[in-house]
Order: C-alpha cells, then sequence, then structure tokens
C-alpha cells in the first residue's frame, strides 16, 4: 500500500532513458510480483460477487418502501396525568385508539383523538390496569393496534408514501503511456516494462475505486457529450444517517454492543450484518477476548480475511479496510452493510484497452482501465455508520 504522504517520481510518457533509474536495476530479482488486491479492496470484492446488476442508463431509480413504525420515540418530558404528548416524528401514524406501552414506566395509554401533527399526541393516560408515571424525553413508545368498540363504524386508515431514490453512473478511466521500445524490454526475469506497468496501473485503479465507492458524492457538470457525472458513495448517504454513531475516541464492548442493539432495535428482521471497519477499531474489538472473534468461513469463498462476532442474536461478518488505515481521522471509521440493500451498478465492467491513439507508425502506446460503475444503497436506516472508535 502506498504511504500517502511518501514523494513519487512522474515521468510521462514513460521512456527507456526515463523510467529504469538507479535504484531499479536487477539483482537476481524473482520475476513475480505480489500483490493483495481482495484484502485491500473488500468492499469493491464482496459486491462484485454477492450484489452487482448491469445499468442500462446513466442514471438508475428505485423505490424504497416506507413501513409504519411499531415504535416512536417521546420528544418532551410528560407528566404522569399529561394528556398532550410530544413525539419525535411519526405522531401522524398513530390512529385514535392505539395502544402506546411505555416499558420503562410500565404503562399504557392510549390515542383519544386523531393527530393533527406529526409530532403532538392526544393520549388518556394509565390505562388496561397500569398506574400514570413521568414519561422522559427519549423515551421508546410501542405502539400497539387500536381498541376499538364493539359497535364501532369509524375508520383507523393510515397509508404512508413510498420513496423515491436515485443515482448516477461515473464514468473513470487512468493509463499509461509509453514508448514501445521500452514496453517492449524485459525488467527483469521473463516481465516486460509493459507488464510491469499494466500490474501498477490496475492496482492503482482498484484502490482509487474502492475509494471513490465510499468517499463519492453525487453531481453532474457540463451539457450532452461534455457532462460529468459523479455518484454518492456510502459515506454521503449514512453520515446524516438515522443510526450515525461518535464513539467520541472510546469504543468499549458494551458500548459496541449497545450500537448492534440500536441497530436491532431498529431492525428486527435483520439476521446478519457485514461491518467493515478500519484495521484500528478491529484490533479493539479483538482485544475483548479471541474467543469472541472467529475467521469466518466466508474467507476461503471471498479470498480474505472475514470475522465473526455474535451481539443481540445478529452475526456481524467484521471485514477490515486496510486503505482507511491510511489517514488517522478514517482509522475509527467503521459501517454496517446489510448486503441485502446494497448494490454495485455497473455500465462497463473494468476493462483494460490496449489502445495506440498515436498515427501509423507512432512511437508511443497509449494503455487505458476504463470502467463505468456506481452504488445502489437503498433503505438509509438499515445501514449505520460509525466514528470516532480509535481506543
Amino acid at each position: 500500500m502506498a504511504n500517502p504522504i511518501d514523494p513519487v517520481t512522474v515521468v510521462n510518457p514513460a521512456n527507456f532513458a526515463g523510467s529504469p533509474t538507479t535504484n531499479e536495476v536487477p539483482v537476481d530479482m524473482y520475476d513475480k510480483q505480489f500483490s493483495a488486491y481482495p484484502s485491500l479492496t473488500p468492499l469493491t470484492v464482496i459486491l462484485s460477487k454477492l450484489s452487482e446488476k448491469e445499468s442500462i442508463q446513466p442514471r438508475f431509480d428505485w423505490i424504497e418502501r416506507k413501513e409504519i413504525p411499531d415504535t416512536i420515540q417521546l420528544g418532551a418530558d410528560a407528566t404522569a396525568v399529561a394528556t398532550s404528548l410530544t413525539v419525535v416524528n411519526n405522531a401522524l401514524t398513530c390512529p385514535v385508539g392505539s395502544q402506546l406501552y411505555n416499558a420503562k414506566r410500565d404503562e399504557i395509554a392510549l390515542v383519544s383523538a386523531a393527530p393533527s401533527t406529526d409530532t403532538g399526541l392526544t393520549v388518556t393516560r394509565a390505562q388496561g390496569g397500569t398506574t400514570g408515571a413521568a414519561w422522559k424525553a427519549g423515551d421508546i413508545i410501542h405502539v400497539g393496534l387500536p381498541a376499538v368498540a364493539e359497535n364501532d363504524t369509524t375508520s383507523r386508515n393510515v397509508t404512508v408514501a413510498n420513496e423515491a431514490n436515485y443515482n448516477l453512473i461515473c464514468l473513470t478511466k487512468i493509463g499509461f503511456q509509453a514508448t514501445r521500445t521500452l514496453l517492449h524490454t524485459k525488467r527483469y526475469g521473463d516481465q516486460t516494462w509493459l507488464d510491469l506497468f499494466k500490474s501498477q496501473k490496475y492496482y492503482e485503479f482498484r484502490r482509487k475505486k474502492e475509494k471513490t465507492l465510499w468517499f463519492g458524492g453525487r453531481g453532474t457538470s457540463g451539457s450532452g457529450a461534455t457532462t460529468v457525472r459523479m455518484f454518492n458513495g456510502i459515506v454521503r448517504r449514512l453520515r446524516s444517517g438515522t443510526l450515525y454513531k461518535d464513539f467520541g475516541g472510546v469504543m468499549t464492548e458494551s458500548g459496541f454492543r449497545n450500537y448492534i442493539g440500536d441497530y436491532k432495535n431498529q431492525n428486527p428482521d435483520v439476521m446478519e450484518i457485514w461491518v467493515f471497519l478500519a484495521g484500528t477499531a478491529l484490533d479493539i474489538i479483538n482485544n475483548w477476548g479471541l474467543d469472541k472473534v472467529r475467521l469466518s468461513p466466508q474467507s476461503k469463498e471471498l479470498g480474505m480475511d472475514v470475522y465473526t462476532y455474535i451481539s443481540r442474536g445478529i452475526r456481524c461478518n467484521l471485514v477490515p479496510m486496510p486503505l482507511f488505515d491510511e489517514d488517522p481521522h478514517t482509522a475509527g471509521w467503521g459501517f454496517i452493510l446489510d448486503m441485502q440493500r446494497i448494490m454495485l451498478r455497473t455500465m462497463e465492467r473494468d476493462t483494460y484497452y490496449p489502445w495506440d491513439r498515436t498515427p501509423v507508425g507512432g512511437e508511443l502506446e497509449e494503455h487505458i482501465y476504463r470502467s463505468q460503475f456506481s452504488v445502489m444503497l437503498a433503505n438509509e436506516s438499515y445501514h449505520s455508520m460509525f466514528v470516532n472508535a480509535t481506543l
């Protein structure tokens, strides 16, 4: 992995006189280069194997089905006899008669009037044999079905609108240029400079593609054939998400398990998640006890190390992200991804083009790696981002 602060010497176009510097003189050099694409670019690899679909347009859209929630959160304190409750949102999803249970206070209230705003409820307290208690901001309120009279003729209708979302396909390419003489000169062993440059450039392409999937932002510039399209990466989608978590520099085991618990509470149907995290954060989890983190059988299938951690009945597949360790700020980052709701979208897969763009007889060759791709991340509430997990 390249050190982001080490200086490099750019030679373009590369040529026989310019490229082989003194420190590149071969001395009993083994004729094979070693690299580790899967472990460096885990998101790209996993999506390519588990969730990839062709896109036929530079823009793709999807519909996210919105579910009517069965929990709401209290937004302000309420006394034991208060009949007006302030909630954070979703009051309009609670029709008259809805049974509201505050587990922390062990009290049931009934919605007594149709809500007119999304943050206010009129209720009757101490119902169903319970006793009135003071409720506090932040309390979780479980919403049960409406209780109605035997001769009831009224409606209890609530529907919610689905949400449309979209992302763009980004066209990208990088390459190298060199003289024909250089490219067909052997560097060491049976490897030519062309082989060397190709592997070097593809290594760069894969790493930068991985970072674009994480850090990209959606936008366009230009028009017609001059249009440049960028897509929303995972960070842009989740940094302001409903499950965003800042560990404040200290991630304890109980804090991490509570974090997983919050995810489970919001998504009780999920039994398995993928947790992509920087090496620093993974080391913290490892230090809690080696018996709690084990190598997953999926490591062999994916060609990279994947670890398993169980919390709150959820199997957490822990995937290290070495590229995040290059920056002290991202070294404490991690992401929960539901792989059923994320997909790699491609118009053109990664392709190598050995093009010669010079006139006939020209002695410069230009070689290109090119791709058109994007990522679809549906249902933001099924994913999460955390930061500052550094100690």
